[in-house]
């Protein structure tokens, strides 16, 4: 797929709320911003997949700025938050009563909020309602099946925050038998989980945390390592988080996204509103092109 006009003032757009997560100063702000014109400017193609422009842009920020993670704070605060949630609720996937639909809502809760932007109160609450709501788009006893039927299982993880929300699926399948798989970014690309996140969040063996072997945003499967394609493909289930993977990713019947749809493209594929949370299978087609949010 091929990045649209539209994805330029987007792309700029989370440039300058990376830029503003870094400094308050508006001279910076606009130094930031004319570079990364400058940059884009240069090249009338924008590169093969919108994921590239937004990983360029992600480049250009840093640079400028002289951060090498921008969001590396605000991570930390929606990690924090996230573990405080599943302890306030009392989440342990090694508690015989724990169940797989429990621990897929307790994931799907989790992709519908903003740790880092929220205050604990809000997100209690916003966390409650989203453990009770259905998706607007629910394959979810699908993918429930899925899992029972799978020997090995990959989660691609989509933020920091969110990724705690993760394990106690992860760790309930691996306690099962299952062999479990979470992929993080290979390295700090605005908001997304890294292995630093996953260890912050508590993941341990059996669990294994991987990575695509090469910095992208969002998951382009033909650019990844071999190593990395070789779980992929090992794996019976994937469990894709969030919509910037059903916009890069290829689609596959055995992966399944948990996502919320930031973007009236995204709803629009999915016959859903901007704003719903949905749980889908492979097959549905993404978007021919698409913004991302950070």
């Amino acid at each position: 797929m091929k990045p649209i006009p539209d994805c330029i003032p987007d792309a700029l757009r989370m440039i300058l709320a990376t830029a503003r997560v870094v400094s308050d100063d508006d001279f910076i702000h606009r130094k930031v911003l004319i570079k990364a014109m400058a940059e884009l400017a240069d090249d009338g193609d924008l590169g093969g997949n919108p994921a590239d422009l937004y990983l360029r842009c992600w480049e250009t920020a840093g640079r400028s700025l002289g951060v090498k993670d921008p969001y590396e704070n605000e991570k930390a605060r929606g990690n924090k938050a996230a573990l405080g949630i599943l302890k306030a609720l009392g989440v342990d996937a090694e508690a015989d009563g724990f169940r797989l639909e429990a621990a897929l809502n307790v994931s799907f809760a989790g992709s519908m909020i903003d740790f880092s932007g929220l205050g604990r109160s809000d997100i209690e609450e916003k966390i409650e309602y989203y453990l009770g709501a259905r998706p607007a788009s629910d394959a979810m006893a699908q993918l429930a099946e899925s899992i029972e039927k799978a020997d090995a299982v990959m989660i691609v993880a989509d933020r920091a925050g969110e990724i705690a929300m993760d394990r106690p699926l992860a760790e309930l399948m691996a306690r099962k038998g299952k062999t479990v798989h979470v992929a993080v970014a290979a390295r700090p690309v605005f908001a997304l989980a890294t292995e630093k996140d996953a260890e912050v969040a508590g993941y341990a063996e059996p669990v294994r945390i991987v990575n695509p072997g090469t910095a992208m945003y969002g998951l382009v499967q033909d650019r990844a390592s071999n190593s990395f394609r070789d779980r992929l493909d090992a794996s019976d289930v994937v469990i894709a988080k969030g919509d910037i993977h059903f916009c890069t990713m290829s689609p596959q019947d055995n992966v399944y996204y948990i996502l919320k749809a930031r973007d009236d493209r995204v709803a629009a594929a999915l016959g859903i509103d901007v704003g719903a949370g949905a749980v889908v299978k492979g097959e549905a087609q993404p978007p021919a092109a698409q913004n991302f949010n950070a």
